[in-house]
């Protein structure tokens, strides 16, 4: 089986214990590190013999077409380097019975710690501190900028997948009462209420929900308008809901805090108690590797004709 692998991370990250692995399984890797077009890859699209399509979605910035992979020839599967899978068309995929299976929880630690230090900075206002370069004017500065204790305050959490647990077990672990809404699991641990209570209730509310055209009609504009003015949204979901009111009512003075993955530079751009960095969540030794890893065992998988984590 031949795996064309297009990862510019590849070298970086995967070590001789996983080349092995490959190696083992008699998976011949063609690898791409150079990012450019899937068409500028020759090979790719010559031949009869079986291969799998191995995506970081990095290489595709985020898109792959239909038309990218559609007349590759002996093409089993689609294996992609990430959880989201909204990138990858899936038309030519359906229609010529061609998997796409993704990776999970690979990230699950780093992303909920990333969540815990958003919500730690934004409860002692530290974007304000930073962006005004930590004043210290004795008469006023400690009032402007008093933050919040988190201990006995309410966490409310939207979904109890991977992620959304590993925040609850860590707002637990700080002293926190936790509330959830999940349209499906239910954790005893915790108590399970509905969404329009939690907004209204919840000191500080984690969106861990997958993305999804549900999910998306999920948190509404007067969801977001019932938090209290204390409150802090912390997003780990990327664009489930409309972010205007939210910044509407930070401006206001009628929201504490919000957290988001936000574009480079916009730290600085955006007034207020905000956090807003790039995608760095995800971004640690274990959990870089551990996506290599999966992504290597499910081309071990496929190779066999099993295809694990199966999207389509």
């Amino acid at each position: 089986m031949k795996a064309f692998v297009f990862d510019p991370l590849w070298n970086d990250l995967v070590d001789d214990a996983l080349i092995t692995k490959l190696q083992q399984a008699n998976i011949e890797v063609i690898l791409e590190t150079q990012v450019k077009p899937l068409s500028e890859t020759p090979a790719l699209f010559e031949g009869t013999e079986d291969r799998l399509l191995c995506l970081n979605p990095d290489y595709v910035d985020w898109k792959l077409t239909s038309k990218d992979y559609e007349n590759i020839p002996g093409l089993k599967g689609i294996l992609i380097a990430s959880t989201g899978f909204e990138w990858v068309e899936q038309d030519a995929a359906n229609r010529l019975g061609i998997p796409i299976c993704q990776i999970i929880d690979f990230s699950t630690q780093s992303v909920a710690e990333w969540a815990i230090m958003m919500m730690l900075s934004l409860a002692r206002q530290t974007p304000l501190l930073i962006k005004n370069d930590f004043p210290l004017d004795y008469d006023q500065d400690f009032i402007k900028y008093r933050g919040i204790e988190l201990k006995g305050k309410t966490a409310g959490i939207i979904s109890l997948g991977h992620i959304g647990a590993a925040i609850a077990e860590r707002c637990k672990g700080l002293g926190m009462n936790v509330i959830y809404w999940s349209r499906s699991s239910t954790n005893d641990a915790y108590q399970k209420v509905e969404l329009e209570a939690l907004f209204a209730t919840a000191d500080v509310i984690f969106p861990a929900t997958a993305k999804n055209p549900e999910t998306l009609q999920l948190i509404t504009d007067d969801l977001l308008k019932s938090m209290k003015k204390s409150a802090i949204l912390v997003d780990i979901a990327h664009g489930l809901f409309n972010q205007a009111p939210v910044l509407d009512m930070l401006a206001k003075g009628d929201l504490f805090g919000y957290g988001f993955e936000g574009k480079p530079g916009e730290f600085s751009k955006l007034s207020g108690n905000v956090w807003a960095a790039p995608a760095y969540a995800w971004a640690t030794y274990e959990s870089m590797y551990n996506g290599e890893a999966k992504l290597v065992d499910n081309i071990i998988e496929a190779s066999k004709g099993n295809f694990p984590n199966k999207v389509n």
